[in-house]
Parts: C-alpha cells; sequence; structure tokens
C-alpha cells in the first residue's frame, strides 16, 4: 500500500511539473508573440509616415528613420526564429543560420544603441548651437555619421567570429547569441563599445541641454520687464510707472509659469528618454555581465528570458518616444488612416512646417520658444512675437 501511494504521489509531481512547464512555455510564448507584432508595427507606422511625407524627412528625422527602420528589420529577421525557439524549446534552423541571426540581432541591437547616442548629439547641436546648427549638421555628414554607426556596431559584432567568444543557441534566451560566459574580454568588449558609449553620451548632451534650458529661461524671465517698460514708452503710453510696472509684474509672472511648465516637460521628456534606455537594457547587461564573472547558471532562467524581453521591448520604445509621441507625426498618421477628417494642413503650412519641424523635436523643443530662441542665437527676445513663429520651437507646437 505504502509503494503504491508513494508511486502516486511522484506521478502527481510529475503532472503538476509539466502542467507548470507547459504553462511557462505558453505564458512565454505569448509574450515574445506580442512583443514581435508591437515592434514589427510601430516601427513600420513610423518608418512608411516618413517615407510618404517626405517634407518630415529632416535631417534629425534621418536619425530616427535609421532607428525604426533598423528595429522594424529585428522584428522581421530575428524575431519569427526567436518565437520558434521559444515554442519548440529548441533551435532547428542549423548552424549557419544560428551564426548569421546572431550577428544580425548583436548588429540591429548595437547599431540601435549607438544611434540613441547620434540623436542626443544632434539634438545638443540644435539647442546649443541653434546659428551653425545647419552648417555642423549637413546632409552629407548626417550619412556620414549613420554609416559610422552601423561599422562601429560591426566592429562590436564580429570578433566571435574571429575566435574572440563564439556564437551559440541559449536555451533560455531563445536565440542565437555572443557566449557571454566564455570569454568576459569580450563581454566587456562589447559594453563598453556598444552600450556604455551611448548611454554616457545621451547623459551628457541631454544633461547640457536640460542646464541650458534654466539657465536661458531665467534670463527671460529676468528681461521681460524691461522690454515691456521700453515697448510703452515706445507708444507713448506713460500714464504712470506703476500701471506699467505691474503689467510688467503680471507679464513676468505669466512667463514664469510658461517656463516653470516647459522645464518640467523638457525634464520628463529627458527622464523619459533615459529610464527607457536603462529599463530596457539595464536586466539584460547585468545579466550578461554575471555570466561573465560567475558563470553560465549565476541567473536564474526566468530573469535571463525577462531580461532578454525587456532588451527587446526597447524597438517598442523607440517608435513611441520618437515618433507618436509628437503631436505632427500623430497628426499625420491619423491622416493617413482616416483622410481629410483628421488632417486639415495646407501645402504652404506643410511647406513651412518641412524647414522646422524635426520628430525629435519633443527634444529639441526643451519648453523653447521664440523667446528663448532669440537669447541663445545672441538676440533680444521680442515682446509680441508668435508662439509659431521661423525659429520651430514653439511651447505647443509638439507637446501633444
Amino acid at each position: 500500500m505504502s509503494s503504491n501511494s508513494s508511486l502516486s504521489n511522484v506521478k502527481g509531481l510529475r503532472n503538476l511539473t509539466t502542467q507548470e512547464d507547459g504553462a511557462v512555455r505558453v505564458t512565454e510564448s505569448i509574450a515574445i508573440i506580442v512583443i514581435a507584432i508591437f515592434i514589427c508595427l510601430g516601427n513600420l507606422v513610423i518608418v512608411v509616415t516618413l517615407y510618404r511625407k517626405s517634407y518630415l524627412l529632416t535631417l534629425s528625422n534621418k536619425f530616427v528613420f535609421s532607428l525604426t527602420l533598423s528595429n522594424f528589420l529585428l522584428s522581421v529577421l530575428v524575431l519569427p526564429f526567436v518565437v520558434t525557439s521559444s515554442i519548440r524549446r529548441e533551435w532547428i534552423f542549423g548552424v549557419v543560420w544560428c551564426n548569421f541571426s546572431a550577428l544580425l540581432y548583436m548588429l540591429i541591437s548595437s547599431a540601435s544603441m549607438l544611434t540613441l547616442g547620434l540623436i542626443a548629439i544632434d539634438r545638443y547641436y540644435a539647442v546649443l548651437y541653434p546659428m551653425v546648427y545647419p552648417m555642423k549638421i549637413t546632409g552629407n555628414r548626417a550619412v556620414v555619421a549613420l554609416v559610422y554607426v552601423w561599422l562601429h556596431s560591426l566592429i562590436g559584432c564580429l570578433p566571435p567570429l574571429f575566435g574572440w567568444s563564439s556564437l551559440e543557441f541559449d536555451q533560455f534566451k531563445w536565440m542565437c547569441v555572443a557566449a557571454w560566459h566564455k570569454e568576459a574580454g569580450y563581454t566587456a568588449f562589447w559594453q563598453i563599445w556598444c552600450a556604455l558609449l551611448p548611454f554616457i553620451v545621451m547623459m551628457i548632451c541631454y544633461g547640457f541641454i536640460f542646464r541650458v534650458a534654466r539657465i536661458k529661461a531665467r534670463k527671460i524671465h529676468c528681461g521681460s520687464v524691461i522690454i515691456v517698460e521700453e515697448d510703452s514708452q515706445r507708444n507713448g503710453r506713460k500714464n504712470s510707472s506703476t500701471s506699467t510696472s505691474s503689467s510688467g509684474s503680471r507679464r513676468n509672472a505669466f512667463q514664469g509659469v510658461v517656463y516653470s511648465a516647459n522645464q518640467c516637460k523638457a525634464f520628463i521628456t529627458i527622464l523619459v528618454v533615459i529610464g527607457a534606455f536603462v529599463i530596457t537594457w539595464g536586466p539584460y547587461m547585468v545579466v550578461i555581465t554575471s555570466e561573465a564573472l560567475w558563470g553560465k547558471n549565476s541567473i536564474s532562467p526566468a530573469l535571463e528570458t525577462l531580461a532578454t524581453w525587456l532588451s527587446f521591448s526597447s524597438a517598442i520604445c523607440h517608435p513611441l518616444i520618437y515618433g507618436l509621441w509628437n503631436k505632427t507625426v500623430r497628426k499625420e498618421l491619423l491622416g493617413m488612416c482616416f483622410g481629410d477628417r483628421y488632417y486639415r494642413e495646407s501645402f504652404v503650412q506643410r511647406q513651412r512646417t518641412s524647414r522646422l519641424f524635426s520628430i525629435s523635436n519633443r527634444i529639441t523643443d526643451l519648453g523653447l520658444s521664440p523667446h528663448l530662441t532669440a537669447l541663445m542665437a545672441g538676440g533680444r527676445p521680442l515682446g509680441n512675437s508668435s508662439s509659431t513663429g521661423d525659429t520651430g520651437f514653439s511651447c505647443s507646437q509638439d507637446s501633444g
């Protein structure tokens, strides 16, 4: 009797384990399928929008176009095989394709991270040096920068093919990738060369951008009363110094509120950009560092899978942050989907916007009205300038 009961208990435990494994398998498969679909659709939307609306394809947006196009290629050329491996629990596509898909994944991921650094540099020059920006960031230099990004990424990904580490199928990442646990030196090299470098660039550039936005906003706040008083004297309205001072104070207070809100918006935007990078790539970097230092089994399989899935989700964040978050892109997208009901902008307005708009204006803007842009260019802020002036840095232009 006791032996029969023990056998039944063992069978029950095996069935329970099988059911749990089945549930985990289904959950992982559904998760990676959903991630792949979102990456494909989200990045395809931005690629198609930029391609069909050529006036949006400014120099800055060429970097965004490259970023979203590479993410789309990731969803088409790499993730279908990850989905299949996650479902079947094995790699069935042969050694040659394993090596190729591993190289492709590392190349696209590295290029995406480096392109984020490139966008940060572009925004740095656009905000801090608006007058020399067109001379610094030219079409040829943009192309050269993009070519350099891909060559830089290729240099970081090729060593495993020549004996420094190797490429293998990872049964918990469910994809072919570099054997991070075999060569700690290569793991450190790839992290510094392809991940840490763009992260440092982003921190420095966006830090300077926010610092300059705060300084210039304070200068405008301090100088607005003088402008109001000068305008009042010029028009012969010298009723009393008290009324002029009070109107200037009201205007000062209003501008102070506007710039305070825009600085908050700038901080939130920068926080989202940096935070998305850290949250999506940080866990993966921790996992491969642990593997390099303490071996393959130093991280639990569930955490390893989760970290890998998070690194994929970075490709979901990019079209949201640099595309759909922007009012102009949303307007164009709705116009393409639903026609003139959502899209009423005239041809003249589109031509005007083509000189001004950038998908990454959400970061360029940083609360910069024409007043702030004028000061940054070395000029004097105008008391009655429109918020939709030729600077293109209106407080409300792209604040969807």
